[in-house]
């Protein structure tokens, strides 16, 4: 798909966001209307409860409890539908909080969203030289993500590529799945963003983990069994009158009594739960939103067969759990806790329908959400899919190290963004990049660098044609110095040359990235240990690229054979000043631009130096 077409479809997809949010901030604006309604209904069927009957009817009378259960019935129904129009206006807010995101993105607008800042890993392979992480990254731009675990997620993806042609052909055909799935995505961005709601403060959801749920001996389970079974038959023999009801109260105190004995661990295992009833009860949703999924690819339908246990579904089974949860929170209504442990030692028969629970599933629960966040994070791969369909998805090949045409960086809109050809031959293993300062090398070394990320995570890459070899990939873009180990810069620099050159040893081929490297040292100094290191790198089967300032470098061209070549940026000066194409050429660059730079800024004297 050419530049103008791209253009085009991606007016279209503004247009189809546009709309969308359109229609639904109409369903928000009526659910608005119908909740103000329903809250002065609630208000009048209140005061109807407790006016109208004591007005028109005589106290006590039978007309006068059907009247005020009639109203009253009324109040607590329109509590329900106010529940209800309330979660629906939650869900509609964060389907509209999408959808601005969508268009933000499309306009350019989307430097405020979550950064990823957390995951900034200076020392990672890779992830910090291509700015994947923090503002203006690649992360901000494409993150989809509505929950914390599909937030890790995507960020353990970007910083963990694949180097499986299989794997990266089966992530392709589930995220062009998912891609043609717009409804299903953004149905599931808006149950995560209510999961986040209701876990304001991200609790550990691993059950299993919890040594408190073990207290009740299987002793103690025979001593509740015969307490319920001793208060059920002296109910019945109450009924009948054969025994005397004072028994009943003997009973309850000996049931608080019981319970009283095990408070203080039924307290804890409280405290440790009472927040996740709501919590896994909307995961169960989400759960079930991907259940119901009806997919093709085979990535996906492994994902989905391990959303299921003994028969039953994953939904089901946290539903349960979340309802065991909600029980518990009985107990916080003192009169009805005190009750229901006084009858039915109710605190520790849900400590025992939650350590039952555990028994069973607890171990599967992790595995469950660490599946939905996988989804999650190929969500937000796929949206980034749907909203480029002039991008490709990249081919994978045993023989061609690299080979792009029209290669961009996805992050420059499309209006600005330059696109180049770039490719090794069969001979060729480094390429060395050439250009003046702002020409647009680093940049070229970002760009490819995140096609091979996109790529290595099956997703698409800023390109017409991409086809590559997954290899390990490891760069050298801005190394830093640490004051806290004694390391100055060049050290650091020189640390990470010996990580890259150790890693290449291990093994056996590797893709690397370097820009200006060895620049704490002296002119000839450099030169020297540059051309001694790019050798080194090529004994070792390295393939990569080497953006420098130093021309002589260009000479290994000839030394290797062709093994290594030049491609370079240039720089042209007219009276309007400097002037970037930006475009890859083939060869040494015969442009500088740092002493006309210096002139013009008043640095050094004007000396009508051209270049």
């Amino acid at each position: 798909m050419g530049a103008i077409d791209g253009r085009q479809r991606i007016k279209e997809l503004q247009k189809e966001y546009q709309q969308s949010k359109t229609d639904w901030q109409q369903k928000a604006d009526q659910l608005k209307k119908q909740f103000v309604l329903n809250a002065w209904l609630r208000l009048i069927a209140f005061v109807c409860a407790f006016a109208f009957p004591f007005t028109f009817f005589t106290h006590w009378s039978s007309e006068f409890f059907f009247n005020f259960t009639l109203c009253f019935s009324c109040f607590l129904w329109l509590i329900w539908r106010a529940n209800k129009i309330s979660s629906a206006r939650a869900y509609i807010g964060h389907r509209l909080d999408l959808l601005s995101k969508e268009l933000n993105r499309h306009s350019q607008q989307w430097l405020n969203e979550e950064d990823g800042a957390q995951f900034i890993e200076p020392e990672h392979n890779y992830a910090h030289d291509l700015d994947l992480f923090g503002k203006g990254s690649l992360f901000q731009f494409i993150n989809r993500t509505s929950t914390l675990g599909g937030l890790k997620q995507l960020a353990y993806k970007l910083k963990n590529i694949s180097l499986s042609s299989d794997d990266i052909q089966s992530k392709q055909t589930a995220i062009k799945e998912l891609a043609r799935q717009n409804e299903f995505r953004q149905h599931f961005y808006a149950l995560g963003a209510l999961v986040a709601e209701s876990n304001k403060k991200n609790r550990q959801l691993d059950l299993n983990q919890q040594p408190d749920l073990n207290f009740i001996t299987q002793s103690g389970k025979i001593i509740i069994a015969l307490f319920l079974a001793a208060v059920g038959i002296s109910i019945l023999l109450i009924s009948f009158g054969i025994i005397n009801s004072e028994i009943i109260a003997y009973l309850f105190f000996v049931g608080l009594t019981i319970v009283g004995t095990r408070l203080k661990k039924i307290n804890k295992v409280h405290s440790e739960v009472a927040s996740l009833g709501n919590y896994l009860q909307r995961y169960s949703q989400i759960i079930k939103h991907v259940e119901e999924g009806d997919w093709q690819a085979d990535y996906l339908v492994s994902l989905q067969s391990q959303l299921k246990s003994e028969g039953k579904t994953a939904s089901e089974i946290t539903s349960q759990l979340a309802g065991h949860i909600k029980r518990f929170d009985q107990r916080l209504n003192m009169l009805l806790g005190v009750v229901l442990n006084g009858f039915l030692l109710w605190d520790l028969l849900i400590c025992i329908r939650l350590q039952s629970w555990c028994d069973k599933y607890g171990h599967q629960l992790h595995q469950w959400l660490e599946t939905l966040h996988e989804v999650e994070a190929l969500n937000s791969l796929a949206t980034f899919a749907y909203n480029h369909p002039h991008f490709v998805y990249p081919t994978t090949s045993d023989t061609i190290i690299f080979k792009a045409s029209e290669l961009g960086h996805p992050l420059i809109p499309g209006e600005e963004r330059i696109s180049n050809d770039f490719s090794f031959s069969k001979q060729q293993r480094i390429c060395v990049v050439t250009g003046a300062n702002m020409a647009g090398k680093s940049t070229f070394l970002r760009t490819v660098g995140v096609a091979l990320v996109l790529a290595g995570n099956g997703s698409v890459v800023a390109a017409n044609t991409f086809q590559y070899k997954p290899l390990p990939f490891i760069t050298n873009m801005r190394a830093i110095d640490n004051l806290l180990k004694h390391e100055s810069y060049f050290f650091a620099e020189l640390s990470r040359l010996q990580m890259i050159l150790e890693c290449l040893k291990e093994e056996g081929e590797l893709f690397f990235i370097l820009d200006e490297i060895l620049k704490g040292t002296n002119s000839l100094d450099k030169y020297q240990g540059s051309m001694a290191l790019i050798k080194q790198l090529l004994n070792h089967n390295g393939t990569g690229l080497v953006a420098t300032h130093d021309l002589e470098l260009g000479e290994l061209a000839k030394q290797t054979d062709g093994q290594v070549f030049n491609n370079c940026f240039e720089v042209s000066f007219n009276d309007e000043g400097l002037s970037f194409d930006y475009k890859l050429r083939t060869g040494i660059t015969e442009s500088h631009n740092a002493t006309w730079l210096m002139e013009k800024m008043g640095l050094i004297p004007s000396e009508n130096i051209r270049l």
